[in-house]
């Protein structure tokens, strides 16, 4: 009788070796297909940008009562606030007086909280494993920096937006001499604020954005930049919901506690929790952190600024003063990409009102795997989707097509537009394209270049933006339905308008008129 023999199975040291080796082997192929960008590109608006890591302080709530298999605690107890605020500023001239400007790193800090973080998301748990993920992350990212200034002084009362005949914008051309308070125009173009005006003199708008699943508050830091560069404040919430990879919450009394990403089994519960029950949970979650984050631009518009703590390690607090009585509190909108998109269509259900004093909203790539979509809207709004997620239909809730979904959708708002930008992949909105080009054009398979996208991504944004503050439409924004029925139509019937960079989009609802 023969005797099966079972293949013998690896040692620990002999895995190791073997997948770290083909690891290493495979990262070799990456790089020498991939150049890496250091830093990011240069924002695409008339303005120097500031940038500002913030944790601060807020009264505890407890949304919902799931609690950690791991440690017992309630999973959604929202204590501190963590954002980073992205601003209009100036860049000082080289002075004894004045210290050297501060690049911010894309990658938070530390690099193994995050590494750590996306090997459980991957469903890694071995140790040494796990460290493949951080070193990967630190050959990727460690020396790319976001082209903004660390604590830089908010732009001034008298700053103003410069426009060149010609029409273009210079990314290195803005130079501001805060010694003589004079301005240097080096070519510099047109922003949401105009010469002459009440908004001119220093009234900021200001947006609220919230990432998607497994993303951070920085892995948008170009689209988000290059919109505060146009003269707004932005603050990009660092989610506390169990959604990103990692986070630590730094208490007042010196306690840390770290927030991993959450799956249903992580959940005491009984029944399960369900991952629908999870998504309620979160996006809930999600809504108190946007509530609190227009509550932190109230504060520092008010003054208060010197007086709230900034809890984030390595960050400093000097710019907060700076706020006061420069923000337009009529103009907060909330924006936000994949589940922070559902997320942004879920804090339009209680606005606008004195919490949530909303006044638009932008979703890129709403829906699908991210949850139900809230209809009570009250707000212009602005819906656009990549054209991969426009492509691949899937069922939405037994709704029907979730392309009609989002179309019907927008069409009961009357004050919305819904629009796909061609040749994109869900991530083109994020800074993933520039900084791994190559990676994500074999993994998406994009034809739409991905610094063309972004561009076209923050025209669109600044220009809705733009009619938030003042009513008037342009650009992509003035087209006519091109494309009404998309993925569901006649090919035929799938016209398209050019943006400002060439790119192609197919626009399928409008506001009526």
């Amino acid at each position: 009788m023969f005797r099966l023999r079972r293949p013998p199975r690896f040692s620990s040291w002999r895995r190791l070796v073997f997948f770290g080796s083909a690891f290493l082997l495979f990262w070799i192929f990456v790089f020498s297909l991939t150049p890496l960008v250091f830093p990011l590109p240069e924002y695409t608006g008339p303005h120097r940008v500031g940038v500002l890591d913030v944790e601060v302080e807020v009264e505890r709530r407890v949304i919902g009562e799931a609690v950690l298999r791991a440690t017992g605690e309630r999973a959604f107890e929202l204590s501190t606030l963590a954002v980073t605020l992205y601003y209009p500023s100036v860049l000082p001239t080289s002075s004894p007086s004045i210290p050297r400007p501060i690049a911010r790193p894309w990658l938070p800090q530390p690099i193994s909280l995050i590494g750590r973080g996306y090997a459980r998301i991957a469903g890694v748990t071995f140790p040494p494993f796990q460290s493949l993920f951080t070193f990967m992350l630190w050959l990727l990212g460690s020396k790319t920096v976001i082209p903004g200034t660390v604590g830089a002084p908010l732009l001034s009362r008298e700053g103003k937006i410069l426009v060149d005949e010609s029409g273009g914008v210079s990314g290195l051309g803005r130079i501001f001499n805060l010694v003589s308070g004079k301005e240097k125009e080096r070519g510099v173009g047109v922003g949401i604020m105009e010469e002459g005006t009440e908004e001119g003199r220093g009234a900021l708008p200001c947006v609220v954005f919230t990432h998607g699943m497994a993303g951070m508050s920085q892995s948008y830091s170009h689209y988000l930049g290059s919109i505060a560069s146009h003269g707004v404040v932005v603050a990009a919430v660092e989610h506390r919901d169990g959604s990103g990879p990692g986070s630590i919450i730094h208490f007042p009394d010196g306690k840390k506690r770290t927030v991993w990403h959450l799956k249903p089994q992580d959940f005491v519960s009984e029944p399960p929790i369900t991952v629908a029950d999870l998504q309620v949970a979160q996006l809930a979650f999600r809504e108190a952190e946007i509530e609190e984050t227009i509550r932190l631009f109230s504060l520092l518009n008010a003054g208060h600024g010197d007086l709230i703590p900034n809890r984030k390690p390595n960050s400093p607090r000097s710019t907060f003063p700076g706020f006061k009585n420069r923000l337009d509190m009529s103009a907060v909108t909330v924006v936000g990409h994949s589940y922070g998109a559902t997320g942004a269509l879920q804090a339009l259900k209680n606005a606008p009102s004195e919490k949530m004093p909303i006044n638009g909203a932008i979703m890129l790539d709403p829906g699908k795997g991210s949850g139900r979509l809230n209809k009570e809207i009250d707000v212009p709004i602005l819906v656009m989707h990549s054209g991969e997620w426009t492509e691949k239909q899937v069922q939405f809730y037994g709704q029907g097509w979730h392309f009609d979904v989002v179309k019907k959708l927008v069409e009961s708002t009357k004050k919305g537009w819904f629009m796909t930008l061609s040749g994109t992949a869900h991530p083109s909105c994020t800074d993933a394209p520039l900084i791994v080009p190559w990676i994500m054009k074999m993994v998406t398979r994009t034809t739409l270049h991905s610094k063309v996208a972004l561009k076209e991504y923050i025209d669109v944004s600044v220009e809705f933006l733009s009619f938030l503050r003042n009513g008037d439409i342009r650009g992509v924004l003035k087209s006519d339905i091109m494309s009404p029925d998309g993925p569901l139509g006649d090919s035929d019937k799938r016209g398209k308008v050019k943006g400002k960079d060439g790119a192609d989009w197919e626009v399928h609802v409008v506001p009526e008129k």
